[in-house]
């Protein structure tokens, strides 16, 4: 949580230093370089933010969604405006659309500080990019010959259209397919062994309940000793789930949070648990021991 936090803190601060960078430099670049400069900068950081909140977060795939989506505008109209309000609305697109994605594309990894280190990673590395590429384009020109250009130009919003529509699309498709999207599927752990208490002669297995099923699927005890398996339902799994066995004759209401199930002297064999209005299932292996 801590690094999230951090990668948090770190991205703003960087977001907050390129609009400042820009701020400086908006009389030496051209309306469309510096709207440009804007709307990467816009996606970048929602893409990043994007991906952290969805690591951060287990909240519906839609509310991650719009807190993107908000951060997009928050730092995409301030960098762009500066270049007129047409770089302002194609920056909080450009950033919408990358919220949009990033937030996809993080819900998709189980939660893992490495997703967010690679992240970060990346994001710094692609504004540094992006800064001296800035740099270069102000070498390359200078401020009369910009001004002179810059008056002659007319402001047209096509490029705003076209981001707009594309936004929309995205958006739509999202808010469509939510529901198939395989949340925390890629990284997910297949299976673990139960641990041991000494202290009260039990196994205790913890198993998360996510969008995209149980995690890990597959939870190995040994025979003849209590088990005590929770159930820690994430809020984006939904509500109104019913954990059923046939074999273990289980039918158990589940709530948000953490859901604590007790099974005295296990027998051998492999048991199915499934979550039937999800289509969820996972399996209890007991094993004798040797």
């Amino acid at each position: 949580m801590l690094l999230n936090l951090g990668s948090f803190i770190v991205m703003v601060l960087i977001a907050s230093y390129f609009n400042f960078y820009l701020f400086q430099r908006k009389g030496l670049l051209t309306r469309t370089a510096g709207m440009i400069a804007a709307s990467v900068l816009a996606v970048l950081s929602s893409f990043e933010f994007g991906i952290i909140a969805a690591q951060t977060f287990d909240l519906d795939l839609i509310i991650s969604v719009g807190m993107a989506i908000l951060f997009a505008v928050i730092v995409g109209f301030p960098s762009g405006i500066g270049f007129g309000l047409k770089s302002g609305f194609n920056a909080v697109l450009a950033g919408s659309m990358g919220a949009i994605l990033g937030t996809v594309v993080g819900s998709l990894f189980y939660k893992s500080n490495i997703v967010v280190m690679l992240a970060d990673i990346v994001f710094i590395l692609l504004i540094f990019v992006v800064q001296k590429v800035v740099d270069w384009r102000l070498n390359e020109k200078n401020k009369k010959q910009i001004s002179s250009k810059a008056v002659t130009k007319k402001v047209s919003y096509t490029s705003t259209i076209i981001l707009l529509i594309g936004v929309t699309i995205v958006a739509g498709y999202v808010l469509l397919e939510k529901n198939h999207i395989q949340i925390g599927a890629i990284g997910k752990p297949q299976s673990q062994i139960a641990t041991f208490d000494e202290e009260n002669n039990l196994q205790i297995a913890t198993i998360d309940v996510t969008a995209s099923g149980f995690a890990p699927s597959t939870t190995e005890f040994k025979a003849f000793t209590m088990i005590k398996a929770i159930f820690n339902v994430k809020p984006n799994a939904g509500t109104g789930l019913k954990l059923v066995s046939k074999e273990l004759n289980l039918s158990v209401d589940l709530k948000t949070g953490p859901n604590i199930l007790l099974l005295n002297n296990p027998q051998p064999g492999s048991y199915e648990i499934t979550i039937e209005s999800k289509d969820y299932k996972g399996n209890f292996i007991v094993k004798a021991e040797k």
